[in-house]
């Protein structure tokens, strides 16, 4: 019984993410490269800064559609994937995607100047798994900017 709603409910996870990849993210900020094999994490992420200097915060924000879209293939690849017969290679892209932690050192308090670092980690397991290459870098330093005075 529950082995029968444990499929299903990955199936519905699976069709999912195929949405998800197909049809959002629409807003990509970079050209995805697909042919070099490397899926920099720190590509897809961005930090947004609010509020006034000296008192700003820090909000991380990262394009998992973009980087899903890159690790498996290229839209195209999404595309031609098949809704079940799939699901096991999706179930790799999703535990690779999901074992992803992304922080940042500081995120209020913040002048105009200062600097941020994010840093993130993963399952090198899970992302082996799935076939990906996340690349070497695993922090990246941004400068607050835009907080109002």
């Amino acid at each position: 019984m529950f082995r029968g709603n444990r499929v299903t409910a990955l199936a519905a996870v699976g069709m999912s993410i195929v949405i998800a990849l197909t049809g959002c993210g629409a807003d990509k900020k970079t050209q995805i490269d697909t042919t070099d094999g490397i899926t920099n994490i720190l590509d897809y992420v961005t930090v947004d800064f609010d509020g006034k200097n000296g008192e700003g915060t820090a909000f991380v924000n990262v394009d998992y559609d973009g980087m899903e879209t890159e690790m498996v293939g290229g839209k195209e690849k999404i595309e031609a994937l098949d809704e079940f017969g799939d699901l096991t290679e999706l179930t790799k892209y999703i535990n690779a995607v999901s074992s992803i932690s992304v922080s940042i050192d500081k995120n209020k308090d913040l002048s105009n100047g200062d600097e941020v670092v994010v840093s993130v980690t993963y399952d090198e397991m899970a992302a082996e798994s799935a076939g990906v290459v996340f690349g070497d870098e695993k922090s990246k330093t941004f400068e607050v900017k835009g907080l109002k005075k």
